[in-house]
């Protein structure tokens, strides 16, 4: 799976700091932002290990992992952290509607570019199911379509996606299909170029 997704979260360590269950867990945290501030991706993998290991039902240590893991693609990895994240808020409840949804994103992303297509149509899917105008859960699910070469089931998300670009995070701009390598096989196909006529950026 090629990068072309888009990534909202990027090691949000502190974003999501006051969560933590333990001062011990949420000490290894602030560790880990530091080591990785340094540039030390082993040491801030250490430290979050173990603040895992004082309380693994620490949301932000999981979701802080899986940003490190999948920072260094280690996909299916970072999924499993991202997934034990989301079951840990099912019943904790503790991220805002934004992180939750970022979190699901990249959940999905992680098994996307995991070679994992279906699974990650499949969370995509679900999530549509109560959130169904979120721009960035169409415009990826399309995504997954694509590399799947279904352009035909691609296509309808993509559309929405841009119809409801504006529930994008702030700061975030919406992606151009027509230079992303998910739909680089149907760049030339009239279907994909009719869909994408309207999407000025």
């Amino acid at each position: 799976m090629r990068r072309s997704f888009v990534l909202l979260v990027l090691f949000s360590l502190i974003s999501v700091s006051g969560f933590a269950d333990t001062k011990k867990a949420n000490e290894k945290i602030r560790r880990a932002e530091t080591e990785f501030a340094r540039g030390n991706v082993n040491g801030a993998e250490k430290n979050l290990r173990q603040a895992l290991e004082e309380d693994p039902n620490s949301i932000d240590a999981h979701l802080a992992l899986a940003d490190l893991l999948s920072q260094t693609r280690r996909n299916f990895q970072a999924a499993q952290e991202y997934t034990k994240a989301l079951e840990l808020d099912a019943s904790q409840k503790k991220l805002t509607e934004a992180q939750r949804r970022s979190a699901i994103d990249q959940q999905a992303i992680s098994y996307a570019l995991g070679g994992e297509l279906k699974r990650a149509r499949d969370i995509y899917l679900e999530a549509l199911k109560s959130d169904g105008d979120y721009a960035m859960y169409n415009y990826n699910l399309a995504c997954v379509y694509a590399e799947m070469n279904d352009l035909n089931s691609a296509l309808p998300y993509l559309r929405k996606s841009w119809e409801h670009r504006d529930t994008l995070p702030s700061g975030v701009k919406f992606p151009d299909p027509r230079k992303d390598d998910s739909f680089k096989a149907f760049w030339n196909d009239a279907r994909f170029q009719k869909a994408v006529s309207d999407i000025v950026l």
